[in-house]
């Protein structure tokens, strides 16, 4: 399986990253009907502690941001998160945190500077996770 993407909504996810560095950035992925990613929303990193290497979504704003895209005829299709100075995998806490239904999309930031950047699909026990490609298209 591969995540198909638009490049213009890569390209913000991106920048995004960039602009939170050192702390992670966090955010939702929009999916139209042939679950291609044509939009994202940012979402607030709402982890409590140190975001340097910890994300969280309020739940709330996860919900209005639902509500939100539901009347765009669209659907959440997954979340993105960045990793200031270390690989675009999940961590151990990503994998506790996910949803099996979603994607994730992490970008590595090195140095404050958007780099590798993998799409995961968890499994049904959040143990492991299945990396998929990403698509960059117009």
């Amino acid at each position: 399986m591969t995540t198909r993407i638009a490049k213009k909504v890569l390209d913000e996810i991106h920048a995004h990253a960039e602009s939170t560095y050192p702390d992670e950035c966090c955010g939702i992925l929009i999916a139209g009907p042939d679950k291609r990613i044509v939009d994202s929303m940012r979402m607030s990193n709402a982890y409590p502690g140190s975001k340097h290497d910890r994300y969280d979504i309020n739940p709330l704003e996860l919900f209005k941001a639902d509500r939100v895209v539901s009347q765009r005829d669209l659907s959440i299709a997954g979340v993105y998160h960045s990793h200031p100075d270390y690989p675009a995998s999940l961590s151990v806490f990503d994998l506790e945190h996910s949803f099996p239904w979603y994607s994730y999309i992490v970008v590595s930031v090195p140095k404050g500077k958007a780099g590798d950047t993998k799409s995961w699909l968890p499994s049904e026990d959040r143990k492991s996770a299945m990396e998929d490609g990403i698509e960059a298209d117009e």
